[in-house]
């Protein structure tokens, strides 16, 4: 790390829980770990500034009357689908304020047809759902939409004090072997994003979806997002940062801590974080949103529109459940009643763990072919780049 007075690298000085320049003396004290701070502040105000405001072509701003969701259409559009409830929205004669322009944006790059192939090429794996649900054409209308992302870059210094293991031994001999330690780790985080969406920034759903690395965004132009709806940020960057240094970073910098000390494991551990050179972006990421209809109700559907992962709600047949045991129970009992033996006995046994081991070599085999399909599709889109 440089000081901000002559340029020089800065060094940890444990004993006194400072960064010690050695060409000025320069001394900038750290928290203590009992103290428990956790700092990081920059203008936020200034950065978003710097942003700009310019979406490069008007946008309309309409709030779904259903559910309440705010989305940004083109300007040419006067109405549309809430892609959230599926209700029918009218856009607003005024343009809209958009707030912050996106510096980032990833493309969707797989079509509606695609994402529908690979949903009911995984639905027929899904076994306890109803047999109508599972090979039946259930899926909806896809509806592309952009979700608003923050991505952070930052320095971590943590100052520490705790108790760290170290295991010896091994099998029945190993031990763990503590020691009370107090230090300075240095973590740098290259990447960490949060959703900018209230409405999802908790949904297990899309989280299990949305996975991106700062190298696949492109710089934004308003070309990628024509034709496309765009939900617009609920959580602003300042909230967005507040969460990930308090607690979406938390798990890395205490790993940063038994790093640091070539620990296995680590207890009774306090903390006192400071975050540097703090960057952020403002990335639009690709999804499609869906719902599949199914006995008077809506089982949502989403999926990334570049990744190829997706995840749904899916009904349960109660009378599988009913049923498959049932069976297991009868093929025992008429084993008992016929006595037909210990090998009739034992092949029943063995019957679920053969049922689970072909389940298993199934979707492995399906997951392996899509892996190589989606290894093409990257190769052509590449390739007519």
């Amino acid at each position: 790390m440089k000081c901000s007075n002559c340029g020089g690298t800065l060094r940890y000085d444990i004993a006194s829980y400072g960064l010690v320049c050695d060409f000025c003396g320069t001394v900038k004290r750290l928290h203590r770990p009992e103290e428990g701070a956790v700092i990081g502040e920059f203008d936020f105000a200034t950065a978003l500034r710097g942003n700009g405001t310019d979406w490069g072509m008007a946008r309309r701003l309409v709030s779904c009357k259903s559910c309440g969701a705010g989305l940004l259409y083109d300007p040419d559009r006067m109405s549309g689908m809430c892609p959230y409830c599926g209700s029918a929205v009218v856009l607003s004669a005024e343009d809209a304020d958009c707030g912050v322009a996106p510096t980032a944006i990833i493309p969707f790059t797989l079509t509606r047809e695609q994402v529908a192939e690979k949903f009911y090429r995984w639905n027929k794996f899904a076994f306890w759902s109803p047999e109508k649900f599972r090979k039946g054409k259930v899926l909806s209308e896809l509806v592309p939409l952009y979700i608003p992302y923050w991505c952070f870059e930052a320095d971590a210094v943590t100052t520490y004090s705790g108790r760290f293991g170290h295991n010896v031994g091994s099998g029945d001999s190993e031990r763990t072997n503590w020691y009370q330690k107090t230090g300075i780790a240095e973590k740098h985080i290259s990447e960490f994003n949060v959703c900018g969406s209230r409405k999802f920034f908790n949904d297990k759903m899309l989280n299990s979806v949305v996975s991106f690395r700062s190298g696949e965004c492109l710089p934004y132009t308003p070309e990628m997002l024509s034709g496309m709806a765009a939900e617009i940020y609920t959580i602003g960057v300042d909230e967005a940062w507040d969460y990930a240094k308090t607690v979406g970073l938390k798990k890395d910098i205490l790993e940063s801590t038994r790093e640091n000390e070539n620990a296995d494991s680590y207890a009774d551990l306090f903390c006192s974080t400071e975050y540097y050179n703090v960057k952020f972006k403002y990335v639009l990421v690709p999804v499609y949103l869906a719902g599949c209809k199914y006995g008077g109700k809506i089982y949502n559907v989403v999926a990334s529109g570049t990744n190829g992962r997706g995840n749904c709600n899916r009904p349960i047949s109660v009378a599988k459940f009913i049923i498959t045991p049932l069976l297991f129970l009868a093929y025992f009992l008429i084993g008992a009643i016929l006595k037909l033996g210990y090998w009739y006995f034992r092949i029943g046994f063995m019957l679920p763990f053969a049922a689970i081991a072909l389940f298993v070599i199934l979707c492995m085999t399906a997951f392996r072919e899509q892996r190589e399909q989606e290894a093409a599709e990257r190769e052509q889109y590449y390739s007519g780049m």
